[in-house]
C-alpha cells in the first residue's frame, strides 16, 4: 500500500496540533518542555492524564463485554481523539499542544491515524549518565559489584531504562521514523540555540527568540541558564564503556528520523 505523505493529508491544517516528547529517563524533557513553554503558543508538560485515558479506551474498545463495539470505526476515532481535546480543553485557539509521556512510542500508529500532523520527540542520553543520575540519587555504594547489578537490573527489559530502549528500538524500526527528531541531552545544553531552530523547522513552526540564559517561566523547578548537569562519576570506567555501547541510535546507519545527538561520550 503507497504511504502518503504528513503533509499532503486533506485538510490536514484544519487540524488541531498536537505532538508528544517520549524517550529515557533524565534525558532532559523537563529542560524541553520549559523551553517550548517560553513561546505562548505553546502549551507543554507531562501530563500523564491524557495517555492512562488513552490507554483504559483502547482496552475497552478491545472488549466485546464493553458495549463499545457498536460504535463504528469513525465514531472510535472521535472517542480517542476526544481524550486529548478534553484534557487541553482550555487551550487558547491555535495553540500548539506538547504531551510529555514516556509511554507514548507505544502508541505511533494510533496516534498518527487520530493527528495526522503528530510529531514525536525522543529525548536521549548516554545510558552510563543516566545510570550514574540515578546511583547519585540514593545512598552512595562504591562497591563495583553493586553497581553493576544495579545498572543490569535498570538496563533489563524491564527495568526503569531497558524497556524504554527497547521502546525506543522499536519506534525507530517502525513505519513513522520521518515523524521522530531524536535529541540528545548533551546536544541539548551545549547546542540550544542550534537544537531549537532544528526543532522549530521540524515542526514546520515559525522562528521564536527563546531566553536561554533565563528558563524560569511556566515550568516548575527550573531556572537560571541552560547549562549541563555537572554530577561526579560514581561508576567504573569498565561499567561506563559498556553501559554507553547501548546507545544503539548512535550507529543507526539508514534512518528517516532527524537526529540532533552530542559528541560520543
Amino acid at each position: 500500500m503507497r504511504r502518503h505523505s504528513i503533509e499532503n493529508t486533506p485538510n490536514i491544517r484544519s487540524l488541531a496540533k498536537f505532538h508528544f516528547i517520549a524517550g529515557l529517563p533524565r534525558s532532559g524533557v523537563s529542560l524541553l518542555t520549559a523551553l517550548l513553554n517560553q513561546n505562548p503558543r505553546f502549551m507543554a508538560g507531562d501530563n500523564d492524564t491524557a495517555e492512562v485515558t488513552l490507554t483504559k479506551i483502547v482496552e475497552s474498545l478491545a472488549d466485546s463485554r464493553s458495549g463499545l463495539e457498536l460504535l463504528d470505526q469513525a465514531q472510535k476515532i472521535a472517542l480517542l481523539r476526544g481524550v486529548l481535546d478534553a484534557v487541553y480543553h482550555d487551550r487558547p485557539l491555535g495553540s500548539v499542544v506538547f504531551d510529555a509521556n514516556r509511554n507514548w512510542l507505544a502508541h505511533t500508529d494510533q496516534l498518527v491515524a487520530l493527528f495526522p500532523l503528530a510529531r514525536f520527540i525522543i529525548c536521549v542520553r548516554n545510558p552510563a549518565s543516566i545510570v550514574n543520575s540515578i546511583e547519585l540519587s540514593g545512598p552512595l555504594n562504591g562497591d563495583e559489584q553493586s553497581l553493576a547489578k544495579s545498572a543490569t537490573k535498570l538496563m533489563g527489559i524491564k527495568g526503569e531504562i531497558g524497556r524504554e530502549i527497547d521502546q525506543l528500538r522499536m519506534a525507530l524500526s517502525g513505519q513513522h521514523t520521518e515523524r521522530m527528531f531524536v535529541l540528545d541531552y548533551d546536544r541539548l545544553t551545549d547546542d540550544p540555540e542550534e537544537v531549537m531552530d532544528a526543532l522549530y523547522d521540524f515542526l514546520r513552526e515559525p522562528e521564536f527568540a527563546h531566553d536561554f540564559e533565563n528558563l524560569g517561566g511556566r515550568t516548575a523547578g527550573l531556572s537560571g541558564p541552560v547549562h549541563r548537569a555537572q554530577r561526579p562519576l560514581v561508576l567504573p570506567t569498565r561499567l561506563i564503556l559498556q553501559l554507553s555501547g547501548a546507545a544503539f541510535w548512535r550507529n543507526l546507519k539508514r534512518t528517516s528520523a532527524t537526529m540532533m545527538l552530542g559528541r560520543a561520550r
